[in-house]
């Protein structure tokens, strides 16, 4: 079992490239099975997610040719019908659940294993299967999984919450399939976004007429296209959010700061002089922390994947600060371990109240999940002595070259073999 090892006290200064989004990088590589010709992919992260994801691929027939750390060619002509793929693959990767829509327009019947990825509460799949009945579809779960039977056919449907894995489903469905889908109330992440624009460069009929709302005219096939996967604004926040916490300053490249600009105002309320280039941000902070009132909504909302991070910043500010996760009231695991290293928090019916500005002391904990791991990486940073972040493999999920990313900002950190 990897751990990571931090000494706190010291301030996060310097560069950071911001990799390929995690969230867009798994539902552009699912998708291949749509298409009757290779694809390249550019600016995949170096992750554990994306390396199951092309795992997962290869065991379904694709051909997965490495073209550096960070490229790909898939071929996917003699994909096969994901039935067969293994339980534990698709069971340590939520996104495995996007087989649902990208096997629609090749396999006449398939089973999609459950999906697996970050055990923090519910996290229903019932708006994917909503969608996908609508289309026409017919779905049924089993133990194993989900059987989904038929070609999909043009439909309106409604969210009535923004979903953007349910969003991305719909979308790969009704890209190859028998007429015109409307979506309302979609998701408008940049991932999402991102993923429409790579299924146009391939022959897609997509528009977005308005904000939320999603056009998609069926095509008979997608052809072969060459595509750079976004910069990942999850990860852009959290190396924003760590600089905040150590008093330091930070500069990020490949980053766009319209992705970011949900952030600034936030950030700038509690502390931070904020500047934007072209693809660069930079954050310095100027004071002492201000504390926080926010709530997690769908984008360009607060983001649920910076709550936890958030969270463990306010236990630097001070005064009480409230942040709320409407998205996922249970996503509060990791406030346990807060505690023990000396925060006052209050986590109950989907809210966290923080009273900071107690010290923090290192110690040795367990991240629960992948953004939960980064918020006690933050915690680590500025607390008093040494921590240990058991687990690390779940941090590794998402984020590539953690620990090289923040030596090279000045972080005291290192990774171990710990016991199991």
């Amino acid at each position: 079992m990897k751990q990571l090892v931090l000494s706190g006290g010291k301030p996060l200064s310097g560069e950071v490239r911001v990799h390929g989004s995690k969230n867009a990088a798994l539902p552009i590589l699912f998708s291949c099975l749509l298409f009757s010709e290779p694809i390249e992919l550019t600016n995949l992260p170096a992750i554990t997610d994306v390396s199951a994801a092309l795992s997962l691929l290869s065991l379904l027939g694709v051909r997965v040719t490495r073209a550096g750390s960070e490229s790909v060619i898939l071929d996917p002509r003699a994909a096969v019908p994901p039935a067969g793929c293994d339980p534990a693959l698709s069971g340590s990767l939520r996104g495995s659940l996007y087989l649902l829509g990208a096997s629609c327009g090749r396999f006449p019947e398939r089973m999609v294993p459950r999906p697996g990825g970050c055990n923090f509460g519910a996290r229903p799949i019932d708006l994917h299967l909503a969608v996908l009945r609508a289309m026409g579809l017919a779905v049924s779960e089993t133990g194993e999984g989900v059987f989904v039977k038929g070609r999909p056919k043009g439909a309106t449907f409604h969210f009535p919450i923004a979903s953007v894995g349910a969003t991305v489903n719909a979308v790969l469905a009704a890209a190859t399939g028998e007429g015109r889908t409307v979506l309302t109330n979609a998701a408008q992440e940049p991932h999402v976004l991102d993923l429409i624009a790579f299924l146009r460069s391939a022959g897609a009929r997509i528009s977005l007429p308005a904000p939320g709302t999603v056009v998609i005219d069926g095509v008979p096939r997608l052809h072969g296209t060459s595509h750079r996967v976004c910069p990942d604004m999850i990860e852009a926040g959290t190396y924003l959010l760590f600089a905040m916490a150590t008093g330091g300053e930070i500069a990020l490249r490949s980053c766009p700061p319209e992705q970011l600009a949900p952030l600034f105002p936030l950030l700038s309320g509690m502390g931070a002089r904020i500047g934007t280039g072209v693809d660069t941000v930079a954050l310095t902070r100027t004071g002492r922390l201000s504390p926080v009132s926010v709530s997690t909504s769908p984008y360009p909302g607060f983001p649920t994947d910076l709550q936890p991070q958030l969270t463990a910043l306010a236990t630097a500010a001070d005064g009480e600060s409230v942040i709320s996760d409407p998205i996922f009231p249970t996503r509060f695991g990791y406030v346990a371990d807060l505690r023990r290293m000396g925060a006052t928090i209050v986590a109950e019916n989907g809210r966290a109240t923080v009273s900071g500005g107690a010290p923090l002391t290192g110690r040795r904990m367990t991240a629960p999940d992948l953004r939960a791991g980064a918020a006690l990486t933050l915690a680590a940073l500025t607390a008093e002595g040494e921590s240990v972040i058991d687990r690390f493999d779940l941090i590794e999920r998402g984020y590539a070259d953690y620990a090289g990313t923040l030596s090279s900002l000045g972080a005291s950190v290192k990774i171990a073999d710990g016991d199991v």
